[in-house]
């Protein structure tokens, strides 16, 4: 028995054709979350016309899906670890698909922001189960093989979902449109619930945890305190408490820290283990998780703004503009074990680089363009940051989650997606504020309140610089990691 054993606490599986079968459909679920978080952004405008909705409504239909999707990550990769993930990974889907039918079927604003909500509450509680289960099922090369599907799962439906969003409407047009594009989770919802009651094992955890309700708590609280601001404050200009909100969230993690370390002295259950943060690969994972998806996600909103609302084309034409994107994520993504394997650290490394090549490519080209740029100058930079995403994601969750005992498998896969939530929140609000600011400050210098065109790329390119900002603080971050991932493992 070798020392990596030791983390095998009560599982020693052996993948088999069910167990990629199983993938698929805990996959489902990751795509059903993603997708919906992005789809849904093409179809805003459909939504204010038809349901009547004010900005405030609009706003809240996005942000309030955010907001429950990132509070519920740990608690639920906790319940996750306590009482298995199966239950957890079916309540979460069955509850999604049920919110979907309710949000197309929504007769008022009112009703499409609380399904949201729902549907938030439900991507948050599966989530974790999914990366829980790959870590649960998988090991050595094909765990690595099983998080670079999930990595090119999550990248190519980011990027999928304006393109899916679009057609749906130019299909069906704008009064039915929209709600179809809810109903697209009924379909796979239908299919993948089934197959999850056969093919997901039920592995009870034979180690009891216990909740540690003041944990939760803290963690809630904290969350809430840094999440409400960063996706209010750029729409409401910043006011004081959204600073104060997120400076009172990160004095709660701190004493949350403590209380934390307390806990483990005294003979309690932490719900986040002390030994976690100590450990390179996780907490240094954690945040490059946080800068990296920054750095990314709020590309394809950028892009998306200037398309749609600054040269006013339409929502099809904005989806397809990022398709390049998800056809590189896809490519590499179905190859990243190989490179993780051969290049270990240093994956993270080419492929960030890969993504800064991308982003200073695409600042230039906005730069020095009008309002005649075409979506084939973007091509290239879009590809390249895309096959830079397919060899990122999945090996840095693989490096992360392999120094982790599996009896803490959903705990550590809801932190890692909380950080990835906090990153795209911080990366948006930053990115929507240099964008909205630098437009702002064309008003006195336009006729009638109009910006013209080119104002839209110029603020386009300023905007980008918040991005290469991150990717270069995910370069920095990425040397704090072992060299060899292996090595720690045996940790």
């Amino acid at each position: 028995m070798n020392q990596n054993s030791t983390y095998q606490d009560n599982f020693e599986p052996t993948p088999t054709s069910k167990d990629w079968k199983t993938l698929i459909v805990v996959l489902s679920g990751t795509f059903m979350a993603v997708i919906d978080s992005t789809i849904v952004n093409v179809a805003l405008p459909s939504i204010a016309n038809n349901l009547h909705a004010t900005s405030s409504d609009i706003e809240w239909i996005v942000s309030g899906y955010l907001l429950a999707f990132g509070l519920i990550l740990v608690p639920a990769g906790r319940f996750g670890d306590r009482i298995g993930h199966k239950p957890i990974f079916l309540t979460g889907i069955s509850l999604f698909t049920i919110a979907s039918v309710v949000c197309g079927t929504a007769i008022n604003p009112t009703e499409l922001v609380i399904a949201r909500v729902i549907q938030g509450l439900a991507a948050g509680l599966f989530g974790p189960s999914v990366q829980a289960t790959i870590q649960l099922l998988f090991i050595g090369r094909a765990r690595s093989r099983a998080f670079g599907i999930l990595g090119t799962m999550i990248g190519v439906s980011s990027a999928l979902g304006p393109i899916l969003g679009g057609v749906i409407l130019s299909l069906a047009g704008s009064a039915l449109g929209w709600r179809l594009v809810f109903f697209v989770n009924l379909i796979i919802g239908a299919i993948a619930i089934p197959m999850a009651v056969v093919l997901i094992p039920n592995n009870r955890p034979k180690i009891t945890h216990k909740l540690d309700p003041f944990g939760l708590a803290l963690i809630t609280v904290g969350l809430a305190a840094i999440f409400i601001p960063l996706i209010e404050g750029q729409s409401i200009g910043w006011p004081l408490w959204t600073y104060l909100s997120i400076a009172f969230g990160a004095i709660i993690f701190i004493s949350l820290t403590k209380w934390e370390q307390f806990a483990s002295r005294t003979g309690r259950e932490p719900i986040v283990d002390p030994k976690l943060a100590r450990q390179r690969p996780f907490s240094g994972g954690v945040a490059i998780a946080m800068a990296y998806f920054g750095a990314f996600s709020s590309l394809f909103i950028i892009i998306s703004l200037i398309w749609q609302v600054g040269l006013g084309r339409s929502p099809l034409a904005s989806g397809l503009t990022v398709a390049p994107f998800a056809l590189g994520t896809l490519i590499s993504g179905s190859i990243s074990d190989k490179f993780s394997a051969r290049l270990k650290r240093r994956v993270l490394t080419l492929a960030a680089s890969m993504l800064a090549t991308s982003v200073v490519s695409l600042a230039l080209i906005f730069h020095s363009s009008n309002s005649n740029i075409s979506s084939i100058t973007l091509v290239i930079p879009l590809f390249i940051g895309g096959f830079g995403n397919g060899i990122f994601i999945a090996p840095n969750q693989d490096f992360l989650l392999r120094s982790i005992p599996r009896s803490q498998a959903g705990t550590a896969a809801g932190l890692l997606q909380t950080a990835q939530r906090i990153g795209s929140a911080f990366g948006v609000a930053l990115t929507g504020t240099v964008f909205f600011t630098v437009l702002a400050g064309q008003l006195p210098h336009t006729k009638n309140g109009i910006i013209s065109q080119d104002r839209y790329i110029h603020a386009g390119a300023i905007a980008f610089l918040v991005n290469i900002a991150l990717v270069i603080a995910v370069l920095a971050l990425i040397t704090i990691l072992p060299r060899n991932p292996e090595v720690s493992s045996t940790n």
